[in-house]
């Protein structure tokens, strides 16, 4: 709980990139000593010396693209995985530094053994880092506001994260709004969520800065295209003015210019992948390794899209178009796998070559859900504003699968603060994805309404828990 109003919840973020950069540049000070015995000869610690600023702060520009200093709750895999690749990306900004300066003293075994020793400094730095994490943030009682269903599904969420840093102490429907200062005495935050009409949402959220609690406003579309509005008045008048979705002339031209060069890049690298595969599936599967599907791209289009073969032949014959779900029977053990590393979406750099897609971008849907999505969402439609991509924003702060409402916030919030930075980070976060088969489970669903009571998760407080219908005790 707080004293004296707002408490530190996470280890300042500039310390956890100094102790980065430290640590990485001590890894290759010992894989030096390690690699001459003890004693660093004079030119090759000179060579150190030069190179130690540029490995530094790419070590920096590397981890922050990663989304390391995001420090997101989603467990210290998570975070593993992340750093494995994170250490490779600083291999290989460090050999090509040496190369650059002509350092000859700065050998590559020694960016092999400093990769090995930096992963095992940096696992124990950032373990420490998730440890303090937890023990500042300790684990935040939350006040829900919002109707059962979406409620029920919040709660989902928050089972998932791993070392339960939230829990829902009660739940309170809209109506109930103006009524929530006693309530807010007993919880660290309030979640607001999209059911909540506009002025119960103003009252929560003002009892809730005066009462100093944190408040987590889950946004609906409207309020994301809000996101990149910039400050302006007329006369003495103060405006919120919006421009224009979509990408302006500049912008198209760079992210044109990337996605050549990326997809010649990774057509290069991943043909031999691609030929490999293009013999292995069919020799476990009966049919072709290809699959050739229709997809809705820019301002609505229909484009024939690539993919590897992931199901069996005719998956669809009996069902029509249905989503993928979690262990589907449909897809084949090497389908599975090739799901869960996203190699399926290799032969997508062709749909790039000829201009269908972007490299990052909305994942493009087929027609049959796209008209399903539109009847949902109003602002669906947005989405076909740019290009899809080969992977976006949902993709790497989502799971495969996050419900289509919950991608389209990301996707939305991408198209409207779109910036060329933003697309290299999205694409190296895409990098320990590729490591990671849980987020491309397929898709859930969207879960029922609460039909009953349900527990909170919240450790009893003030004598036992509280039980709470699916009227939410508004």
């Amino acid at each position: 709980m707080r004293v004296n109003g707002k408490t530190p919840n996470q280890v300042p973020r500039l310390a956890v990139a100094l102790g980065d950069a430290g640590l990485v540049l001590a890894a290759l000070y010992l894989a030096f000593l390690l690699r001459f015995g003890g004693e660093l000869p004079p030119a090759n610690f000179a060579a150190f010396l030069g190179l130690a600023p540029w490995v530094a702060g790419g070590a920096a520009v590397v981890f922050a693209g990663l989304g390391l200093y995001d420090r997101r709750r989603d467990g210290f895999l998570s975070t593993l995985r992340t750093l494995s690749a994170g250490v490779v990306l600083i291999g290989l900004v460090t050999a090509a530094a040496s190369f650059w300066f002509r350092e000859p003293a700065f050998p590559r075994s020694i960016i092999l053994i400093g990769g090995a020793v930096q992963l095992v400094l940096l696992v124990g730095w950032h373990r420490l880092v998730w440890w303090l994490d937890g023990r500042l943030h300790g684990q935040r009682r939350l006040l829900v506001l919002g109707e059962a269903g979406e409620t029920a599904s919040f709660m989902d969420k928050l089972l998932d994260l791993p070392g339960d840093p939230f829990c829902v102490a009660e739940v309170v429907r809209p109506e109930g709004a103006g009524r929530l200062a006693a309530r807010l005495e007993g919880v660290d935050g309030l979640v607001v969520m999209p059911s909540v009409p506009p002025k119960a949402r103003r009252a929560a959220v003002t009892a809730a800065l005066e009462k100093r609690r944190d408040v987590y406003l889950v946004p609906d579309s409207f309020e994301i295209l809000l996101s990149s509005a910039r400050m302006s008045r007329i006369d003495d008048l103060p405006v919120l003015q919006l421009e224009g979705a979509g990408f302006s002339w500049f912008q198209l031209a760079a992210k044109r210019a990337l996605d050549l060069v990326l997809a010649l890049a990774g057509l290069v690298a991943g043909l031999p992948v691609l030929v490999g595969l293009a013999i292995l599936i069919p020799a476990t599967s009966k049919g072709s390794p290809f699959y050739v599907q229709e997809r809705v791209g820019q301002n609505g289009r229909v484009f024939r899209l690539y993919k590897l073969r992931t199901m069996v032949t005719g998956a669809e014959e009996g069902t029509g178009p249905v989503l993928a779900a979690t262990d589907d029977a449909r897809i084949t053990p090497v389908g599975r796998w090739l799901r869960a590393t996203r190699l399926d979406e290799l032969p997508q750099v062709f749909n790039v070559l000829k201009g269908e897609m972007s490299t990052v971008g909305p994942r493009p849907e087929r027609p049959e859900f796209v008209e399903r999505f539109r009847a949902e969402s109003p602002a669906y439609h947005y989405r076909h504003l740019v290009k899809p991509g080969l992977t976006g924003l949902a993709q790497v702060q989502g799971r495969y699968s996050t419900s289509a409402e919950d991608k389209l916030r990301f996707d939305l919030y991408y198209i409207r603060n779109y910036s060329l930075l933003l697309d290299l980070q999205i694409l190296l976060q895409t990098i320990p994805i590729v490591f990671t088969p849980a987020a491309a489970r397929g898709q859930s669903g969207v879960p029922e309404p609460n039909t009953g009571a349900f527990l909170t998760n919240c450790p009893a407080k003030y004598g036992q828990q509280q039980l709470l219908d699916k009227r939410g005790q508004g």
